[in-house]
């Protein structure tokens, strides 16, 4: 079975489209489970009426995954699918991506191909890492992404898409499931290094569609707060940048990882860029606030960050184009 784990916030206008083409999936069997991030726009009634979904709720300024990881507690298959509310999928989508998942060869995570809402446009295919010569949008910024790589069906990439990803039960348990302090980006990266670090793998599904309305939630606000989801984005996203090398890179790495950083708030001041800029400094104040957490994970992965420290993770021959 397949635990379809959806996160919605105030997507009642992608609900119906996005159920419909569960129902229409072929060759699988699905319990569908949608995550309600309080939302105000009518979905909470209109998920009621859909005897075959079961309904849960996790506050919106949580995280994308921390709804997802709510979701968890309940799924009863042995694979979960992770997915956001506004997409809709190929009717043959859910099985592909099964057929390539292999505990035994621990091919734990299945990544389809993304397409715009409209079908019109590729935006996620497969991945792989480049070398640069500094990009401070990268915890490693010797490396950069390119996530149109034209892969084959099978082919192993370092991390998966956390918008839509398939991956088994035993992997997920194995990495400790999604990391919860993660707001939106770069959680699906950081699941890839822990993955990479245990030895599982992600491969890249060709023939897996979704049809994905991409940033479709940036705009909204949150109901305590006059906050909308970009900022709060924003904020995690640049501290999530040195997260994930406190969590995982050598001691020797993390210089370079606060070099990249700080480079990245200069450049938002050389371009005129002042609100971004104060939005670094914020976002230096919840590196702080998350450190912590990110040196217990530290100290509890020790073996692994000695073995496979995180940032060869970016320049593993497998990754690399």
């Amino acid at each position: 079975m397949i635990s379809v784990i959806l996160s919605n916030f105030n997507g009642l206008r992608f609900l119906p489209k996005l159920l419909e083409s569960l129902r229409a999936q072929r060759g699988v069997e699905l319990e569908i489970i949608i995550v309600d991030r309080e939302s105000r726009d009518g979905s909470p009634a209109f998920l009621a009426a859909q005897s075959d979904v079961r309904v849960i709720t996790e506050p919106p300024q949580s995280g994308l995954v921390s709804g997802y990881h709510a979701g968890t507690k309940i799924a009863r298959g042995d694979l979960f699918f992770f997915a956001n509310e506004d997409l809709w999928l190929d009717p043959d989508c859910l099985r592909r991506l099964a057929e390539r998942i292999d505990p035994a060869t621990k091919t734990g995570i299945a990544d389809p191909w993304e397409w715009t809402y409209d079908g019109d446009r590729l935006h996620h295919a497969g991945v792989r890492f480049q070398s640069a010569a500094w990009d401070f949008n990268s915890p490693w910024p010797r490396a950069r992404f390119d996530f149109l790589a034209p892969l084959t069906a099978g082919e192993r990439i370092p991390f998966p898409c956390a918008g839509a990803v398939l991956i088994h039960r035993a992997c997920y348990a194995d990495l400790g499931g999604w990391d919860t302090t993660f707001f939106l980006d770069f959680e699906d990266m950081d699941l890839g290094i822990r993955a990479w670090q245990r030895g599982w793998h992600s491969v890249t599904v060709p023939e897996a569609k979704v049809f994905h309305a991409v940033g479709a939630s940036d705009t909204q606000t949150f109901a305590t707060k006059r906050d909308t989801v970009s900022r709060r984005r924003y904020l995690s996203n640049r501290s999530s940048l040195a997260i994930m090398a406190l969590k995982t890179f050598s001691l020797a790495a993390l210089p370079v990882t606060a070099l990249a950083w700080w480079s990245g708030a200069l450049n938002n001041a050389r371009g005129g860029r002042w609100r971004r800029f104060g939005m670094d400094f914020l976002a230096a104040r919840e590196v702080l606030r998350r450190a912590p957490a990110a040196w217990r994970f530290r100290q509890a992965n020790s073996a692994y960050n000695h073995y496979y420290p995180g940032e060869r993770f970016f320049t593993a021959p497998e990754f690399t184009k």
